[in-house]
């Protein structure tokens, strides 16, 4: 239970260094680097973005870059995919998502709820296409009022394999 399989290879096929850019907001862009740990069990995912405005307290903000980690594996007992995910912007929370892979689409699926505000708790869902070996895209989608809503769209470009 231990050793890296099929499905671990899938997370492999991403690993290197990949340039990103919001498919409609030409600010939202930045870079992506995904490496392998822990014999490929697992992947550390650094991410690095452009410049926005970040909330640091009592309602105030200051532009500095986007910056944000993530923890990726396979999940051998449970059998899903699984992200830990924390950021810069917009909360000091971490999410964990949890995914499975759908062949036919060539694409993983993630949900995950979060709380941003106390006693607000919102749905999310993320859909990472495989489009080929040097491109992927991710679809981010929002609960809002009963219906998962499409947020934001990033295609992503291989600019260095690792």
């Amino acid at each position: 239970m231990t050793t890296p399989g099929p499905h671990h290879a899938y997370q492999a096929s991403l690993v290197g260094t990949w340039a990103f850019q919001d498919k409609t907001l030409p600010f939202v862009k930045g870079t992506l680097v995904r490496t392998a740990i822990f014999e490929g069990c697992f992947f550390q995912v650094e991410i690095t973005g452009g410049q926005l405005q970040i909330p640091i307290a009592d309602g105030k903000t200051k532009l500095a870059n986007y910056q944000g980690l993530e923890m990726e594996g396979y999940d051998n007992v449970s059998k899903s995919y699984v992200t830990t995910a924390i950021n810069n912007h917009i909360g000091s929370d971490e999410a964990r998502q949890i995914g499975q892979y759908d062949a036919q689409t060539n694409a993983f699926m993630y949900e995950w709820e979060r709380e941003l505000l106390p006693g607000l708790k919102q749905k999310n869902r993320k859909v990472l296409h495989l489009i080929d070996p040097n491109q992927y895209s991710e679809e981010y989608y929002e609960d809002q009022n009963g219906s998962l809503k499409k947020t934001r769209e990033l295609i992503y470009t291989k600019t260095m394999a690792k």
